[in-house]
């Protein structure tokens, strides 16, 4: 069925163009969470995850754009509708094939939260709407197809420029985190923890429970263990020292993430120690500090390999 008034079409079409064109932006505001939503279902590592997030989202904005724009009309109205049923199948199949968090299924970033439920009834309301979209109106332009490439080549290199994954953004950067180590491991004797801290192969997490790159960096580790089957119990934290239990142990259960042993430096020595950034990761052995990182260049093979070393001489 297809309405024939133009106007009531035209609507319809560049509302749901406008959702999808929202939708993209939203998720690419929270490409971090999203990140870790896609890296939750462990089918693909971290940098492919990252590849794939921005490869969904750049496909999403170029919908949105050409469907308002109403540029090759007939071709869109198919991938829409395709994405659109293709994605509501996966929520439906969704507790059935993975097991991740679905309060917040990322359609709308972290911006405007739906739930699996909300999603779908979302996805079959953009449908029903699409199907009252009349393509009669369409009008092939000489110059839509030069505009529709030009487009999807700007969304996509800004896609993987301005938040760029990580890969990109450590081949480029080089970023070098810089620690006072003989500080470091005076407030560490001092905490009366040293044993626990520097026995065998740790990761080490410098974390403040207000920091919100802290929260989704805790929560990236505790996927990469996970989804690498490594042992949670080779990561040790530590906070400042005014910090509240309840709140440290807000800050793990919150996000369903196993509560490690963690200590407490001063928070003057700790801003010292760590230059005033965080996350801060050190991957310690035996109280050898032989790498360090931060929430974005916490990369899945520098784990695997630090701990799964530390696995397979635990096994000898």
């Amino acid at each position: 069925m297809v309405i024939h008034n133009k106007h009531i079409s035209s609507i319809l079409r560049i509302l749901v163009g406008l959702v999808f064109a929202t939708s993209a932006i939203l998720k690419y505001v929270s490409i971090d969470a999203f990140d870790l939503f896609v890296y939750e279902h462990n089918l693909f590592s971290v940098s492919a995850t990252e590849t794939l997030t921005r490869l969904l989202i750049t496909a999403e904005a170029v919908l949105g754009v050409t469907l308002v724009l109403n540029l090759h009309a007939r071709v869109v109205y198919y991938a829409v509708w395709g994405s659109l049923a293709t994605f509501t199948v996966y929520m439906l199949l969704l507790p059935v094939l993975f097991d991740v968090n679905a309060e917040n299924c990322y359609c709308f970033g972290e911006t405007i939260v739906l739930n699996r439920t909300q999603s779908i009834i979302k996805n079959l309301t953009l449908m029903v709407c699409l199907v009252f979209v009349s393509r009669r109106f369409y009008i092939r332009k000489k110059w839509e197809t030069q505009l529709t490439a030009a487009l999807s080549v700007a969304i996509l290199v800004v896609a993987f420029v301005v938040k760029a994954p990580g890969y990109l953004y450590t081949a480029v950067h080089r970023e070098k985190i810089q620690i006072d180590a003989s500080m470091y491991e005076t407030a560490l004797l001092n905490s009366g923890k040293e044993e626990k801290f520097t026995a065998g192969r740790q990761i080490i997490c410098m974390y403040s429970v207000s920091c919100m790159y802290c929260r989704k960096s805790a929560l990236k580790l505790n996927l990469l263990l996970k989804n690498n089957n490594l042992s949670a119990d080779n990561v040790r934290a530590i906070f400042w020292s005014d910090t509240p239990h309840e709140a440290i142990h807000e800050f793990f259960y919150e996000q369903n993430i196993f509560l490690p042993e963690y200590t407490m430096f001063r928070a003057d020595t700790f801003l010292l120690i760590t230059n005033g950034r965080m996350p801060v990761f050190l991957f310690s052995d035996n109280g050898k500090i032989l790498h360090k990182a931060n929430y974005i260049t916490l990369s899945e093979k520098d784990v695997v390999r630090f701990l799964g070393n530390n696995l397979e001489s635990s096994n000898k």
